[in-house]
């Protein structure tokens, strides 16, 4: 069941990417394990990059769930420091360490920034390794969620969680975003409720890079 969510934003997102098909769809297999995987950046994934995780940084992404937390929303506040710890390890090995916050329209310099499509497609292939481990318990992945062009937004896409036991009716109670792509590399993904998030919406204040020495 999980294969068929993550072969769902493959199929979405290859539509507007420059990434082959063959790339994209081979990206599920690379799955299985989070020492080898893709990443977009560049645009539309323009560029796709095979990288990975090592045990030592996967176990500190672990151990950001123990202890267990106790409830959904404890949990999204910990899956939020796994995107932004993820990031900050893949960052230096596919020089978007230095992605800026959101993504400017016309920017002629796109080769190690990403924008919602690379986000989106990122860190649903996080969240893929974390519920492939086991880590997240009280959620369940969703499709990628786009929110088309009005007068207060371009269009703009997330991967999504739904919690556990609650419709899969996008935007319905227990639909959450996870939004990578507001803030720079590293920072705290932004998870909201997916009714919310469609507004549209847009965070108050800009997040740096999380500090895990801290937390």
């Amino acid at each position: 069941m999980r294969i068929y969510f993550i072969l769902l934003i493959i199929l979405s997102l290859a539509s507007c990417s420059s990434a082959t098909n063959e790339q994209l769809q081979g990206h599920a297999d690379d799955l299985n394990s989070h020492q080898r995987f893709g990443v977009c950046y560049g645009y539309g994934c323009k560029h796709y990059q095979k990288t990975g995780l090592s045990d030592a940084e996967w176990n500190a992404v672990r151990a950001l769930f123990s202890p267990a937390p106790s409830s959904a929303v404890e949990e999204r506040k910990i899956i939020a420091k796994a995107i932004a710890l993820i990031e900050q390890y893949i960052g230096p090995k596919t020089g978007t360490d230095q992605d800026k916050a959101r993504a400017i329209v016309i920017n002629l310099s796109t080769d190690h920034q990403m924008d919602c499509i690379d986000e989106a497609f990122n860190s649903t292939s996080y969240l893929y390794l974390m519920f492939q481990d086991g880590l997240i318990k009280y959620h369940v992945q969703g499709v990628h969620l786009r929110r088309n062009f009005n007068e207060l937004s371009y269009p703009h896409s997330t991967a999504t969680i739904h919690v556990k036991g609650t419709s899969k009716i996008v935007g319905s109670e227990g639909h959450f975003v996870v939004d990578s792509w507001f803030h720079k590399n590293g920072a705290l993904a932004e998870i909201i409720p997916a009714s919310l998030w469609m507004g549209p919406w847009y965070p108050k204040d800009k997040k740096e890079r999380y500090n895990f020495s801290a937390s």
